[in-house]
């Protein structure tokens, strides 16, 4: 055995907040410098609102497990950090004490790229150029008082990820115009389910939303926050997460389980295929009429998602509406079933399609206006082709995109609730 085994030390890391990169009912989500012994990183710090001792254990309990995962397809939660909450600023102490304890009360801020000093900092790193800690952080590091016994602000240390939410890249589409390609939709929808197959051996997630599944630049899809606002707040309602993502066992305070977060990934998927969210309830609701508003929903019909646009595949169409059967039994039993049918039916079961690189090349395109591409990036997009050899790169909004059934659905949902701005269509 090595002569350093069981040794213990402590380490000698500083946190510099950056800047606000997110928000919503649980917290603020902040871009963040890490600095030990002259080198630094980025880090995403989400913080949580003062909790109970209660929660404070279980939160330590779901971190102690996403800190344990390791998956290509999942944020890395590297774990807790913890400032007392007297030595916060007092605008800070405000902000973070008076977040609704609801949902929909605080609209979650879209998440957004890291500002103009994120991407200094990150492009000195890869120049070799590194930076220390200014005089001014230095003044300003909050250490955690060893033995302090007073309230803390909980802080969970995440992997930070360069790129997009879901609900970002669905809400800049939906701005031009456009939906996501459906292979794509699907090649993301898979890679969830294959982060999940892994994550289901040790927890359930039960908080898949858009703004949970981020996208990088080199195309990764990743699933973040494994039962952290669960843990928070299992005290208020005994649930978490987003009501409009929830599945009904959930809301009904009926058994949580694995296929809970199949139905989930079937509205995501529902959501970005065909621009409709089954579920969404109007905003500034309490919980229990948003939870009675959700039960109205569930008497009405699903329409096959083939059959609210014209150009989705029937066999995509049919796994999103197992993976949406409202009877658990009914429904998918494992999410590995779930990937499984959409690798062989709608993805690879021809051949070529989608890769990570190939999301890369398509959001690179996307981002430009559909001006700036090469060769290469064409290439990766192959399966794009139509029967006449053209790439259909623009999956457009318009009338013929959309069954009779599929407008009136949508003109229903706009009677029933305000939409939110980024799920409007004109027809």
């Amino acid at each position: 055995m090595s002569s350093l085994a069981d040794l213990s030390f402590q380490s000698g890391s500083a946190f510099t907040f950056i800047e606000e990169i997110g928000s919503g009912g649980m917290g603020i989500v902040y871009l963040a410098k890490k600095h030990c012994e002259g080198v630094s990183d980025l880090v995403v710090l989400k913080t949580i609102r003062t909790m109970t001792n209660r929660q404070i254990e279980a939160l330590k309990a779901e971190a102690n497990i996403a800190a344990a995962l390791r998956h290509e397809n999942i944020v890395r939660t590297y774990g807790l950090e913890a400032i007392p909450f007297e030595n916060l600023p007092e605008k800070f102490q405000k902000e973070i004490s008076t977040l609704k304890k609801g949902y929909g009360k605080r609209g979650s801020k879209k998440r957004t790229e890291a500002g103009t000093r994120g991407m200094e900092f990150l492009t000195d790193m890869r120049m070799g150029r590194s930076r220390a800690m200014t005089d001014l952080e230095e003044q300003h590091f909050l250490a955690r008082e060893t033995g302090y016994q007073g309230k803390h602000l909980y802080l969970v240390v995440m992997e930070y990820i360069e790129g997009w939410d879901l609900r970002e890249i669905h809400g800049n589409h939906i701005q031009a115009g456009l939906l996501l390609p459906i292979e794509l939709n699907a090649f993301i929808i898979s890679r969830i389910c294959r982060a999940l197959e892994y994550a289901h051996e040790y927890i359930v997630h039960r908080d898949i939303s858009p703004e949970n599944i981020l996208v990088s630049h080199q195309g990764v899809t990743k699933l973040t926050d494994f039962g952290i606002a669960v843990a928070a707040d299992q005290e208020i309602f005994g649930l978490a997460g987003k009501i409009q993502y929830m599945p009904p066992e959930q809301v009904q305070y009926d058994q949580v389980d694995n296929r809970s977060d199949i139905f989930s990934l079937g509205l995501v998927a529902y959501y970005l295929l065909t621009g409709v969210s089954l579920f969404a309830v109007p905003m500034g609701l309490t919980f229990e009429e948003q939870a009675a508003y959700y039960e109205k929903l569930l008497k009405k019909e699903i329409p096959p998602p083939h059959e609210v646009c014209l150009d989705v595949p029937e066999e995509y169409s049919g796994i999103i509406m197992k993976m949406l059967e409202f009877d658990t039994d009914a429904r998918y039993q494992t999410i590995e079933n779930v990937g499984s049918d959409i690798e062989k039916k709608c993805l690879y079961g021809e051949g070529f399609g989608p890769t990570n690189n190939s999301l890369a090349a398509y959001m690179k395109i996307f981002e430009s206006g559909f001006k700036i591409y090469t060769r290469q990036d064409l290439q990766q997009l192959t399966f794009l082709k139509n029967d006449e050899k053209k790439y259909r790169l623009k999956r457009k909004i318009r009338k013929g995109l959309y069954s009779n059934k599929g407008r009136r659905l949508i003109i229903n949902r706009r009677k029933e609730r305000t939409l939110e701005k980024e799920s409007s269509f004109d027809f």
